[in-house]
């Protein structure tokens, strides 16, 4: 154009700020000003909301203040574009000051005063706006409620609606959405079933974001056939919108117009898939997720972070390695990977399956890291025993300014009780007061972990005296809605019975328990566990049989404790009569960890061929625990050939080098040294080392290690010397090591 007035310029950023092409609008302003050209209000308006699309805070604020100059700060519509814009850059205290100084307010001015509040999470001072409003609209009422809905005040929500019906304000399939999400949040089936029901009344039922919002409550109410006929109708109705709007195009409809529609039910379609592919992952059920996942890929719909995100938790919880790096090339594939919600995915679900390397790849791979994904690769550290490589990631996120939660400071405690690194510890004690935690009951328990297992039980017992003290006040603990009193009181006598319990200290935790006033299955359990720990399995069974007289009822992990407790007293009569009990009295379905218990209890009885027998007829597959349980009672009672077996069978499922080196030793005592070689040349093949023993001690905040065979601490001669003397000390008083199985290193 060789002549571009205001209004063909105007016309050009308006059309880029609304297309997603914010950049090229302030581009554009910056020329249009460089030519001379005088902005009007519908510039203003336009290049105001490509500074909000970009949170571009200082551009936003040079053009208030030639609107300021330019005189259109009366122009309402400008002026709700510079509230909205500051709000959505974090600055409230800046959109409150035009909305104040606003000569003339309309709807549209409150309502984003409102959603600035809200978005900042200011709900309070939200609503002190929403009252002032004399006749709040339906977008009102829709900001508050999912204001209230977003910053996880769902009972809010959910009253405010009420309220809504009461004054005859009629609800649109926004307000639904944001009802539903609340009810979702709360997980209230009942509740979202009577929004269904008046959504069906109100005619909103075929509407697609109302759908997707039923499917997404139901799934999270764990409600997943209701959400798996949902999903399944709506797949059905999009076949058929397919083919409407194919008919329209045919028959010359605006082609611009179908082309629209299409879209904005394909994203609504994508929504759906991933809150069914959500609903399955959470509920357990990995399969039907990945199942989803696939026909999503077969139908071309376009995959997003939120998929990939619930997709890879379900290879996570079915630990399927395979399908998870095939779930990583698709995120390469569209450029997911940097993602911080995909990343901290991979990292979990790497982790999950053993694979740390991989895992750390995936983390160092994250330009943006939130708290989430330190926590996620600091866990993983933790569970692989990588306890000084989560100790450099915690210490170099605290370093990088990024602030710990209290899931991050528990798992900082549990790194150093591991370590049993106190002064570290101490360290992580300071600043779980400083970052404001120092009320929260989980960590307090955390920390009286940590200072039991550093041995410094004087600390420990600080802890657990300034949490006992701090919850007879009333009014002070307050989770999920309130509690009952007494309640911290319970969780911190019940860390107490497990410290002393680890400590060896059984007399102690017996009068800890002694003098609790109201006991849980968590304290009843901790007491159970403690007494088999010790091997008075008696005791703990007469005390389960307490628990059952008080009414209380036990748990998945309290049977755990029963079985132990009669595996350490040989008995096993009683051990058969628990296991059968747990799901014909109590309907608990016995898992790998109860097998396990069960396998420990036959084998230490001597009873190896009926251990056999019992794994055989497990109903699911015996996993590496129950198998590593039978071969170390083949161990203690020489049964080589019995232990041949279960070598192989736990080969099949975890590569573990002291596997195969037990294998291999039991080839050997056999006298089948072709294949006690074969072993040794597969774990070579494989690169499999025998990692030598380690051990660790902290003295004066320093962590000296010991490696076996390792002579490079300054004082190894002095404490070989030592050693010798204990030996020499054991010998004499009658002990001496069996060596029939001894570990051979095999390199």
């Amino acid at each position: 154009m060789s002549q571009r007035s205001v209004v063909s310029w105007t016309a050009m950023i308006t059309a880029y700020a609304q297309h997603g092409q914010a950049e090229d609008a302030l581009r554009l302003f910056d020329e249009m000003q460089i030519e001379g050209i005088e902005p009007n209000h519908y510039t203003f308006s336009g290049v105001v909301k490509a500074c909000s699309s970009l949170a571009a805070l200082e551009f936003g604020r040079h053009v208030h203040d030639l609107v300021i100059r330019t005189g259109f700060q009366s122009d309402v519509v400008v002026m709700n574009a510079l509230v909205d814009m500051y709000a959505k850059c974090g600055c409230v205290g800046s959109a409150r000051q035009v909305f104040d100084k606003m000569l003339e307010k309309n709807a549209v001015s409150w309502n984003t005063m409102i959603a600035g509040y809200c978005q900042k999470g200011d709900v309070g001072e939200a609503l002190k706006l929403f009252w002032q409003i004399s006749k709040p609209d339906i977008i009102s009422w829709n900001v508050m409620i999912a204001g209230f809905a977003q910053n996880e005040l769902e009972d809010e929500a959910l009253r405010l609606f009420c309220q809504m019906r009461e004054v005859g304000m009629k609800p649109d399939k926004f307000t639904f959405a944001s009802v539903l999400r609340a009810c979702a949040g709360l997980v209230a089936l009942e509740h979202g079933k009577k929004i269904h029901a008046y959504i069906i009344l109100t005619g909103f039922e075929s509407d697609v974001s109302g759908i997707t919002a039923l499917v997404d409550m139901y799934a999270k109410c764990t409600s997943l056939d209701d959400a798996s006929k949902l999903f399944n109708k709506m797949s059905k109705e999009a076949v058929d919108a397919n083919s409407m709007m194919v008919g329209l195009c045919g028959q010359n409809w605006h082609t611009d117009g179908v082309m629209e529609l299409e879209i904005q039910t394909l994203k609504s379609k994508v929504v759906s898939w991933n809150a069914m592919i959500a609903g399955y992952s959470q509920n357990g059920y990995g399969e039907e997720a990945l199942k989803l996942f696939r026909q999503m890929q077969q139908e071309n719909l376009e995959l997003d972070h939120f998929t990939f995100g619930s997709v890879l938790r379900a290879c996570s919880s079915l630990l399927t390695l395979e399908s998870g790096k095939q779930v990583h090339a698709h995120i390469i594939k569209t450029g997911n990977e940097a993602d911080v919600i995909v990343g901290s995915a991979l990292v979990d679900m790497y982790a999950k399956c053993k694979v740390m390397v991989d895992a750390c790849k995936a983390f160092e791979m994250l330009s943006n890291r939130d708290t989430i994904t330190w926590t996620t690769i600091i866990v993983g550290c933790i569970q692989h025993g990588w306890n000084k490589a989560a100790l450099q990631h915690i210490k170099k996120m605290v370093q990088g300014g990024m602030k710990p939660d209290q899931f991050t400071i528990a798992s900082a405690l549990n790194v150093c009780a591991n370590l049993a690194a106190l002064e570290q510890g101490k360290q992580f004690h300071a600043h779980f007061i400083v970052s404001g935690f120092e009320s929260d009951d989980v960590l307090g328990s955390a920390l009286v972990d940590m200072y039991s297992k550093c041995g410094s039980i004087v600390d420990a017992h600080m802890v657990a005296d300034e949490m006992h003290s701090r919850n007879v006040v009333p009014q002070i603990a307050k989770v999920g809605g309130g509690t009952q009193h007494g309640l911290g009181d319970v969780v911190v006598r019940s860390a107490l019975i497990d410290m002393y319990s680890k400590c060896g200290n059984i007399e102690n935790a017996y009068k800890v328990f002694g003098k609790m006033h109201k006991r849980d299955v968590v304290s009843w359990t901790a007491m159970i566990a403690g007494l088999a720990q010790h091997g008075r399995g008696m005791e703990a069974i007469q005390l389960f049989q307490k628990m059952l007289s008080s009414g209380m009822k036990p748990n998945q992990i309290t049977f755990v404790g029963v079985l132990s407790a009669c595996s350490h007293g040989g008995l096993v009569d009683q051990g058969y009569y628990y296991f059968d009990c747990m799901g014909r009295e109590y309907g608990i379905i016995p898992r790998a960890e109860h097998y396990s218990c069960m396998v420990d209890l036959l084998g230490r009885a001597g009873y190896l061929e009926e251990a056999a027998n019992f794994i055989a007829k497990m109903p699911v597959e015996p996993d590496a625990s129950v198998w590593g349980t039978l071969l170390g009672a083949c161990m203690v009672h020489g049964n080589i050939v019995l232990g041949k077996h279960a070598a192989e069978c736990l080969l099949e499922l975890k590569q573990d080098a002291s596997t195969y080196v037990i294998l291999a030793n039991i080839y050997a005592a056999e006298g089948q040294w072709a294949d006690a070689a074969k072993v040794r040349n597969m774990m070579r093949e494989r690169g499999i080392k025998k990692q030598p023993g380690c051990s660790w001690i902290e003295i004066k905040n320093k962590i000296h290690t010991f490696v076996a065979g390792d002579m490079a601490h300054l004082q190894s001669d002095k404490i070989c010397a030592m050693l010798d003397s204990m030996v020499g000390r054991i010998k004499q008083a009658g002990c001496g090591p069996n060596t029939e199985f001894l570990l051979h290193d095999l390199e």
